[in-house]
């Protein structure tokens, strides 16, 4: 139940020596955001400075983000820019926001979005070389994100010609990210499975139902 709420929140080794690797900016997630969530800042004790740079980051990162996007809604090859720069975008504030962070936090933080991110964590190329991905499995997972971003597509597509709501498209987005995310854990192996449950750490205490912070759809900025 724990793991089925964490991924919703955000709705993942060969030796111990590898259980402190660096968090980095390949993250499929808007780091930013997810250090706005408060059980997040309580985990990983930031101070008052802290929490005031990443307010402010992450507010900036949002406002550029939302503008992206709308300039995204224009046309096809429009959308198509507006990914590219989203991810750019999302490349570049995860650094900056990772760069506020103390060593180990940044070890904290990435044994975290393993948890919350679950197996969409897995497109990120330092984790496969963490994890020991082979090229099959490479494939398969890229096989599996292009099928995602497909239906998350589709589904903004609706939206955007209004058949269906705001509240409607968002629970199909997470449920396709859902989805996604259990099929490509089962990209593991029975062994890089258990790697990965070492690498995930101390379970991170879920924040309460009414929490207003309890709602992750925003971890994917443009998703």
């Amino acid at each position: 139940m724990k793991r089925t709420s964490l991924l919703l929140l955000g709705a993942l080794l060969l030796t111990l020596p590898l259980l402190s690797a660096k968090s980095t900016p390949d993250s499929p997630a808007s780091v930013p955001v997810l250090l706005g969530l408060e059980p997040v800042r309580a985990d990983l004790h930031l101070s008052s400075l802290q929490s005031a740079l990443l307010d402010s980051l992450r507010s900036e990162y949002k406002n550029r983000a939302k503008q992206i996007t709308a300039i995204g809604m224009a046309d096809k090859d429009a959308a198509l820019r507006a990914d590219w720069d989203l991810k750019a975008l999302r490349s570049q504030f995860n650094q900056r926001a990772l760069n506020v962070l103390s060593p180990s936090q940044q070890d904290r933080l990435r044994q975290i979005e393993r948890q919350m991110l679950g197996g969409a964590l897995l497109t990120s190329i330092s984790e496969q070389k963490l994890l020991g991905l082979t090229p099959a499995q490479q494939t398969s997972l890229a096989v599996l994100e292009k099928n995602d971003q497909a239906q998350a597509a589709s589904v903004t597509a609706q939206f955007n010609a209004g058949k269906i709501s705001n509240f409607r498209k968002d629970i199909n987005l997470h449920r396709i990210q859902q989805n996604t995310s259990k099929k490509m854990l089962s990209v593991l192996t029975p062994k890089q499975k258990k790697q990965w449950e070492i690498l995930s750490g101390q379970k991170l205490g879920l924040p309460k139902v009414h929490d207003p912070n309890a709602n992750s759809k925003s971890l994917f900025e443009g998703y």
